[in-house]
């Protein structure tokens, strides 16, 4: 691996807005993610996701040159379609991780950043060739209900509101921009009408003229979003999901285009 990347070595690593754990935390990113290394500070590296995001990361949460092989065509990869909980090791919802077969019961090895491996069961798995329809991801982003909210936060241990939808979609193929405000502007989606709602599509909330909040539709009257926790609301005063206070924001449709 070239000296200019590190590897995420932990479950979730926080990401700061400047070199110091006194700074705001501002994103996260999970086990086996590969961070484009811009420059030093002491113990502090500034780095660049997939996402073109940038932030600060403390040395501790990566490896930089004990990964010896070429591990992206060495394994196959997987997302994590549940949080994976065994002896010493917890795993977001969304981590994208190696594996290898191990058997024909389903039974895969997964490796962690420092080779060891750990067995999963292929059902808990999303091959990183196969794009989810819009049904099957509703379905497992409604698991998600009950994740606590943290500002910054893009993992099943706490996600924002950005940061989980950026996670969810993610899961078909979509590379989003972290934040609400960059993920109006992406060239990915377009503006709708509210009267053509359909699945998956994205309701972004204005306040003080900025957007500041979304949440992404289950069907053409509800939407999951992290607010508290992650939950289902609606703006429509007859569905029992109705929250007066979203309702009461500007708000704008988008839809990913096909």
């Amino acid at each position: 691996m070239r000296d200019t990347y590190c590897i995420v070595k932990t479950s979730v690593a926080p990401l700061y807005s400047k070199p110091t754990f006194k700074s705001e935390l501002i994103s996260q990113s999970l086990i086996w993610e590969e961070l484009y290394i811009i420059k030093k500070n002491k113990n502090w590296y500034k780095v660049k996701q997939w996402d073109n995001y940038v932030s600060w990361i403390h040395y501790s949460y990566i490896s930089i040159n004990d990964i010896n092989i070429d591990y992206k065509k060495d394994y196959d990869w997987f997302f994590l379609n549940k949080t994976i909980i065994k002896k010493n090791l917890l795993l977001s919802f969304g981590s994208l991780m190696p594996f290898k077969k191990n058997n024909d019961n389903g039974i895969f090895d997964m490796f962690l950043p420092d080779l060891s491996t750990v067995q999963i069961n292929k059902k808990y798995l999303i091959s990183l060739k196969y794009l989810l329809n819009s049904d099957e991801l509703i379905n497992f982003a409604l698991t998600l209900q009950g994740v606590p909210y943290l500002w910054g936060g893009k993992s099943s241990f706490g996600y924002d509101c950005s940061g989980l939808i950026q996670s969810l979609v993610r899961l078909k193929g979509i590379n989003f921009p972290r934040d609400c405000s960059d993920q109006t502007k992406s060239k990915l989606i377009e503006s709708k009408s509210i009267k053509e709602i359909e699945k998956c599509d994205l309701i972004y909330f204005k306040e003080n003229t900025n957007f500041t909040h979304v949440g992404l539709f289950i069907n053409s009257d509800e939407f999951i979003h992290c607010s508290g926790e992650v939950k289902i609301n609606s703006i429509n005063k007859n569905n029992k999901f109705y929250c007066s206070r979203l309702s009461g924001l500007e708000f704008s449709i988008y839809r990913f285009k096909k």
